[in-house]
């Protein structure tokens, strides 16, 4: 317990100045989205991480420099994670009349992106270290980065893959809503919390706090199970 009290406050102390970057990119891409109204094509990360990368070219900072200098936020991830747990509590009521159906989705959903993970990575490359870094593509940052340090992949690969993909499912989202004519907000923000993690939680929550909630518990219960068969699955999968 020490140790790991060690490892984070060493992760938060690391943090610079080059963390103005981050909040400067997030604060533009915040006031495009808000004044579009919320176009998913115009979403913050969309924006913020071109912004932010052309500056790192510009001041020749590379990726584990920036990485390092961000530790405070990236450790304020898990907190702000745990604290999704406020709105679920308001509709822990309705969650447990659905608890059967949650669960099928959230084995089945999460257990279907993990192999589409391996098996696109398998068809793109033969490369074992891409693979192993691709594998955690569909959980929530926190948890994917530590999930690919144990698979033994590469964090820095790892950490724009998940953003590709939360991007892509908000994206998707409405549409695949639209032609199986989804209109429960409960089971689209279940969706959106299983397949595009916090991206597609926070969308969820700008739906409503229902959906948001839903979503919650999606992205929840997926992190902690694909943490629990991935690393075994993998190692079968790549033997």
């Amino acid at each position: 317990m020490t140790d790991l009290f060690a490892l984070q406050w060493q992760q938060i102390t690391a943090s610079s100045w080059i963390m103005l970057l981050s909040v400067t990119g997030f604060w533009l891409g915040m006031s495009i989205y808000q004044r579009s109204s919320g176009k998913p094509l115009l979403h913050p990360l969309i924006i913020g991480t071109p912004f932010i990368a052309v500056l790192l070219v510009l001041m020749s900072i590379d990726f584990d420099q920036y990485y390092k200098a961000n530790g405070l936020l990236s450790w304020l991830l898990g907190p702000a994670t745990v604290a999704l747990a406020v709105p679920l509590s308001k509709y822990l009521k309705q969650m447990s009349k659905v608890i059967p159906i949650l669960t099928i989705a959230v084995l089945f959903g999460g257990f279907f992106a993990a192999v589409s993970a391996l098996s696109l990575a398998l068809w793109l490359t033969s490369e074992p270290i891409m693979m192993l870094s691709i594998a955690a593509k569909s959980v929530t940052t926190p948890i994917a980065m530590v999930i690919t340090q144990q698979l033994g992949g590469l964090v820095t690969l790892i950490t724009p893959i998940v953003l590709f993909t939360g991007i892509v499912g908000i994206l998707v989202a409405p549409q695949v809503f639209k032609v199986f004519r989804l209109q429960d907000e409960r089971w689209q923000g279940l969706i959106l919390g299983v397949t595009a993690h916090a991206i597609g939680t926070l969308k969820a929550f700008e739906k409503s706090s229902r959906c948001g909630a839903f979503a919650t518990i999606g992205m929840g219960l997926n992190g902690i199970w694909t943490s629990l068969f991935l690393v075994p699955m993998v190692q079968i999968f790549m033997a």
